[in-house]
């Protein structure tokens, strides 16, 4: 087993605290085994020299939609081979931006996991959802309402979900997605921007039916995701025992302390609003939709705010859509505007990792997974720094190299490097 080191970095762990100045990582296979600051005995042992730039653990999107390639009432006009292209640009996009790991909130079938398994293509780390549960006109039932068939199945691509109503339904339901390979359950609490039938302000299932698809999830030791934004909903999920709300924006302050007595987290999604207002309807999304967006933007950082003070777990998630895909780190620069820059890197990785579930993630410490992401510049000081992909140096997943644009790690090969729009993510 060869033994790494990283020397002469500037390191956030992830944990909170403040940055070790001139610090050193040995990782050894898959893990790291220690960490230092100052000179350290390298050996005759592989060496990476970051030259004074900032390392962070790999990042988590705690929120995304790798096949959402584009708005999603457009995904049916793509052709399938362009469809999975896109996606499979998706995946190394991701990687090229320092996610290591993604939840896929919905769309996103089991197959594009396996391929990144079995060293078919690169992506990230990927915990999936496959397909929503949605009631009947709900957030995942994209009927326009002149249709009059059932909502289509998955094509082994794009998993568009499945509509249910009623207890026995919901049960199917949730017991089908995890057949079908999710690694969590996500529901449609309530209405969402871009379902034709609906509105975000509406409340969507019943507590009989989320706590039966609730029961499950624990049944097969995984848990609920729960799309939602009004108070009602809110308070429905958190009785019924959802792990995580998304986006949340309507929260008020009674919905936010029922979620922190019963440690349920929050994942607020604001750099997907803040992009559609600004170009959503040149990308497809019609004008009713584009003003939902605005609302719920309105209301993104009084939510957060609010969520902060109550003393919720928040995590992060960008649940970008179409061709915003590669804007995932603007999440962070958005959240830091509430959390600060450590807090938005905290929620984006140790929260994260907790939230996932991930003891050996999240944070750099020795014993932990060797996913880290070495970037030139303080994102302490510009956070912005980490949207800036030509500024992302290396990228490590499970101790070896996936991205590494400056060739600092040992063995990186320009020759394997990939003709594409994203040429600095490494060959499988």
């Amino acid at each position: 087993m060869d033994t790494l080191y990283l020397v002469n970095a500037r390191i956030i762990d992830g944990s909170g605290e403040d940055p070790v100045q001139d610090g050193w990582i040995r990782v050894e296979g898959r893990r790291i085994t220690g960490m230092g600051r100052g000179p350290v005995d390298t050996g005759r042992n592989l060496l990476v020299d970051a030259g004074g730039r900032t390392v962070l653990p790999g990042l988590i999107d705690a929120h995304t939609h790798l096949a959402a390639t584009e708005m999603l009432n457009l995904v049916d006009t793509v052709s399938r081979p362009v469809l999975a292209a896109k996606t499979f640009t998706n995946m190394r996009q991701t990687l090229a931006a320092g996610f290591t790991t993604v939840r896929d909130a919905g769309f996103t079938d089991y197959g594009f996991k396996q391929a990144v398994e079995t060293g078919l293509v690169p992506g990230p780390r990927m915990f999936l959802a496959t397909g929503p549960l949605s009631q009947t006109g709900g957030h995942s039932d994209f009927r326009l309402p002149e249709v009059q068939d059932r909502q289509r199945p998955s094509d082994g691509l794009y998993h568009p979900g499945l509509v249910v109503d009623g207890v026995a339904q919901c049960q199917w339901g949730a017991r089908e997605v995890l057949r079908r390979g999710a690694d969590q359950i996500k529901i449609m609490a309530g209405g969402g921007c871009t379902s034709p039938t609906d509105h975000v302000t509406h409340t969507q299932f019943t507590a009989e039916e989320i706590a039966a698809i609730v029961h499950e999830a624990r049944a097969r030791h995984t848990y609920v995701m729960a799309h939602g934004y009004t108070p009602r909903s809110i308070r429905t999920c958190v009785a019924a025992g959802v792990r995580s709300i998304e986006h949340a924006n309507l929260v008020d302050e009674e919905a936010a302390e029922a979620m922190a007595t019963a440690g349920t987290f929050a994942v607020p999604t604001i750099a997907t609003f803040d992009l559609l207002v600004r170009d959503g309807q040149e990308q497809g999304l019609t004008a009713d939709s584009a003003g939902q967006a605005a609302h719920v933007l309105e209301r993104a950082y009084e939510a957060l705010r609010i969520l902060v003070d109550k003393g919720v777990r928040i995590g992060s998630g960008a649940d970008v859509l179409g061709a915003h895909q590669p804007f995932k780190a603007l999440e962070l620069q958005l959240k830091a505007s509430v959390l600060g820059p450590m807090g938005a890197i905290v929620a984006a990785t140790r929260t994260n990792a907790e939230l996932l579930g991930l003891d050996d993630l999240g944070t750099l410490a020795p014993g932990k997974i060797a996913d880290l992401v070495v970037v030139d510049g303080d994102p302490l000081d510009d956070i912005s720094v980490l949207q800036d992909s030509g500024r992302i140096h290396l990228v490590v997943k499970d101790g070896r190299a996936v991205v590494d644009r400056g060739g600092l790690f040992p063995g990186s090969s320009t020759a394997a490097r990939q003709p594409s729009a994203e040429s600095d993510v490494l060959a499988s």
